[in-house]
């Protein structure tokens, strides 16, 4: 008895279990189920038999909803390594298309007057910048080695960028455009008696003045070397974006945007 009242829990499972047995003896010898003792017995067992049922059912359920859910999480894995690949082929293209694009764009440095038919260039990338953001002064990665030297003019598809102030091994310094100590002769494309210098002007422009005071040049003319100097005749220098009349210098004096988009440069064309 003491061991019955330390064990209570299961001295009560086992008289349920035990009750439960009798009563399916006695079933079978009342003659199956067919008697009051068997039907009092199959009461019992049904009234048992469906919460162990539900429960059955609901722990089948609770398992087929744990390896579905699995299941989802591994597909869902597998989604995002294929997104993060489609991702980064993406990438790849673009960038392939975009080095084609602006290859396609250098190779037009071929087109321009002094270099129409010819060939002889080296292509560089631009890989830091000497002063500013402005394109000031600038390094490329090519060099002597290459037979790039000092004064070579440097271009891109859209014109004039500058000329070599400097040379190594396998880099040159290029002083651009738009450095103030970079004078350069031009003429006005549209009548070609208009000359000028223009220079830049330290800060991300470019302005000049005209040779004549008197000579007719408006907004939107477009610039080109005059070939007086180092710069071979006909680069594209920009376009006029304003004309003023300096009353103290007596002259007429311009500022200009430069062709080539400084911004996003990043290959260059050096023409010996």
């Amino acid at each position: 008895m003491k061991w019955i009242r330390q064990h209570k829990i299961f001295s009560v499972t086992a008289g349920i279990v035990i009750a439960l047995c009798l009563f399916v003896l006695g079933s079978y010898l009342a003659g199956g189920g067919s008697g009051v003792l068997g039907r009092g017995v199959q009461s019992v067992v049904s009234a048992i038999e469906k919460p162990l049922s539900a429960f059955t059912g609901g722990a089948g359920d609770t398992f087929r909803g744990i390896f579905r859910f699995s299941s989802v999480l591994e597909e869902n894995e597998k989604l995002k390594e294929e997104n993060a690949m489609l991702r980064q082929e993406n990438i790849d293209l673009s960038m392939k298309r975009d080095e084609l694009d602006r290859l396609g764009e250098l190779s037009k440095a071929f087109d321009f007057e002094p270099y129409s038919g010819q060939g002889k260039a080296v292509a560089a990338r631009i890989i830091s910048l000497n002063n500013s953001n402005t394109y000031d002064v600038f390094t490329i990665d090519a060099g002597s080695s290459k037979g790039i030297e000092k004064n070579d003019i440097v271009v891109d598809g859209e014109g004039l960028i500058g000329k070599v102030k400097e040379t190594g091994g396998n880099w040159a310094k290029v002083v651009s455009v738009l450095n103030e100590n970079n004078s350069i002769s031009f003429k006005v494309q549209r009548k070609t008696s208009i000359t000028g210098i223009v220079a830049g002007d330290g800060k991300g422009k470019i302005t000049g003045y005209l040779m004549d005071n008197k000579a007719t040049i408006v907004k939107g003319d477009v610039l080109v070397t005059s070939g007086i100097g180092i710069y071979p005749e006909g680069i594209r220098i920009g376009k006029v974006t304003s004309v003023d009349y300096n009353d103290d210098m007596q002259l007429k004096e311009i500022t200009v945007k430069s062709t080539v988009k400084f911004t996003s440069l990043q290959k260059v064309a050096v023409f010996k």
